[in-house]
Formats: structure tokens, C-alpha cells, sequence
């Protein structure tokens, strides 16, 4: 190999290192994600409180998935990057529920809160049994007493973000099979059989 060939291979190599080491730039209304604050104590808490308001509609207990985990923590983590917190629908099969909380203590708002917010729309949300249908006002209640899900999955993504003087707290919690399914609902979300 002549010089000359050795020299284009060296300009070739050194401009391929250039190109793979260009970083992607951040949509305007994207920031870096918060932390991960998810862990097994988080989740334990998430099932034991959707477990207790499935009880009360008749609906059997649900399961704790790690595909459901992971996929809900990268749902919280994509969701703390936007602006607003707006995410785009999930896959296909999965159903979800968000929250988002922000305070001023150096800790994440836990399971429980978000879980007692969605159950809570049955009441705020005015769900109406004589009439059973999706509405977006009770989707989130709905989600969660529906008896054909049986597995679900949470994540966590919280801390301080620059420039802002509060701590925030995304929640997702991820359901398979996906509830609020048109057509299902007088089947799916039963009416209260114990305390409400």
C-alpha cells in the first residue's frame, strides 16, 4: 500500500471516530430524565394498594411482572424528560395510569398516593354502574378494578430538577391485559361488594 492509500485510510478512520462520537441533540421540549426510584419496596407497596380496591369491586388479585416493572420505570423515566409530562400512547396490549406530584421534602410521593388519586375518581369522576363506559374522567379507576388485568408493573422517576425549587415524582404503573376496553366495562368494573 502506498502512502498516499495509507494516508486516505488514515483520514477515512479518523473521520469515522468524528461521526460515531457526534451526541444527539434534545428535542426543545425534552430534558434529561429524573432518577430511577424504583425498587422492590416501591412495587410491594403499589400491588398491596391496587389488591386492596380490586378486593372491594370482586376483582382477583393482581401479579407483581418484571417485563410490567421495567417497562413501566422506562414510561416514568421518558415521562419526567418531557415538558408537562406528556407522554405519547403506550404499546399496543398495555394499559397505564400516570402521576405526577411535586413537593418540597426530599422524598418521592409514594404508590399508595398515586393508587388512592385513580381509585378516587370513581367518586370526582362520578362513575356510573347504570350506564358502565369508558369516560376519561374514571379511566383511571377503571384501570384499576378491572378484573380481566392480572398483572401489573410500576416505576418511579423522581429528584430535583435545575432551575425549579420543588421535588417531583413521576409515577407509572403498567397493566396487562390492558382494561377500559370498549364493549367490557359491565363485566370488568364491578360495583362495590364491601366498604368503599
Amino acid at each position: 500500500m502506498g502512502r498516499f492509500a495509507s494516508g486516505v485510510l488514515a483520514v477515512a478512520a479518523a473521520m469515522l471516530t468524528a461521526a460515531v462520537t457526534v451526541q444527539p441533540v434534545q428535542a426543545a421540549d425534552e430534558r434529561p430524565p429524573l432518577p430511577d426510584r424504583t425498587d422492590e419496596a416501591f412495587n410491594e407497596d403499589c400491588l398491596a394498594a391496587h389488591n386492596r380496591y380490586r378486593a372491594r369491586h370482586g376483582a382477583a388479585p393482581l401479579r407483581l411482572d418484571d417485563a410490567a416493572v421495567a417497562y413501566a420505570v422506562r414510561r416514568a423515566r421518558e415521562a419526567s424528560a418531557q415538558e408537562g409530562g406528556a407522554l405519547p400512547p403506550g404499546a399496543r396490549g398495555w394499559g397505564e395510569n400516570r402521576f405526577w406530584f411535586a413537593g418540597y421534602e426530599h422524598e418521592p410521593a409514594t404508590c399508595e398516593e398515586a393508587v388512592r388519586l385513580w381509585y378516587e375518581q370513581r367518586w370526582t369522576g362520578g362513575y356510573d354502574w347504570d350506564r358502565p363506559g369508558y369516560a376519561p374522567d374514571t379511566a383511571s379507576f377503571t384501570q384499576v378494578v378491572w378484573k380481566a388485568t392480572d398483572t401489573l408493573g410500576c416505576g418511579r422517576a423522581a429528584g430535583w430538577r435545575d432551575a425549579e425549587d420543588s421535588y417531583q415524582t413521576y409515577i407509572v404503573c403498567s397493566y396487562r391485559p390492558a382494561g377500559n376496553v370498549v364493549g367490557r366495562f359491565a363485566e370488568n368494573v364491578g360495583e362495590p361488594v364491601g366498604q368503599s
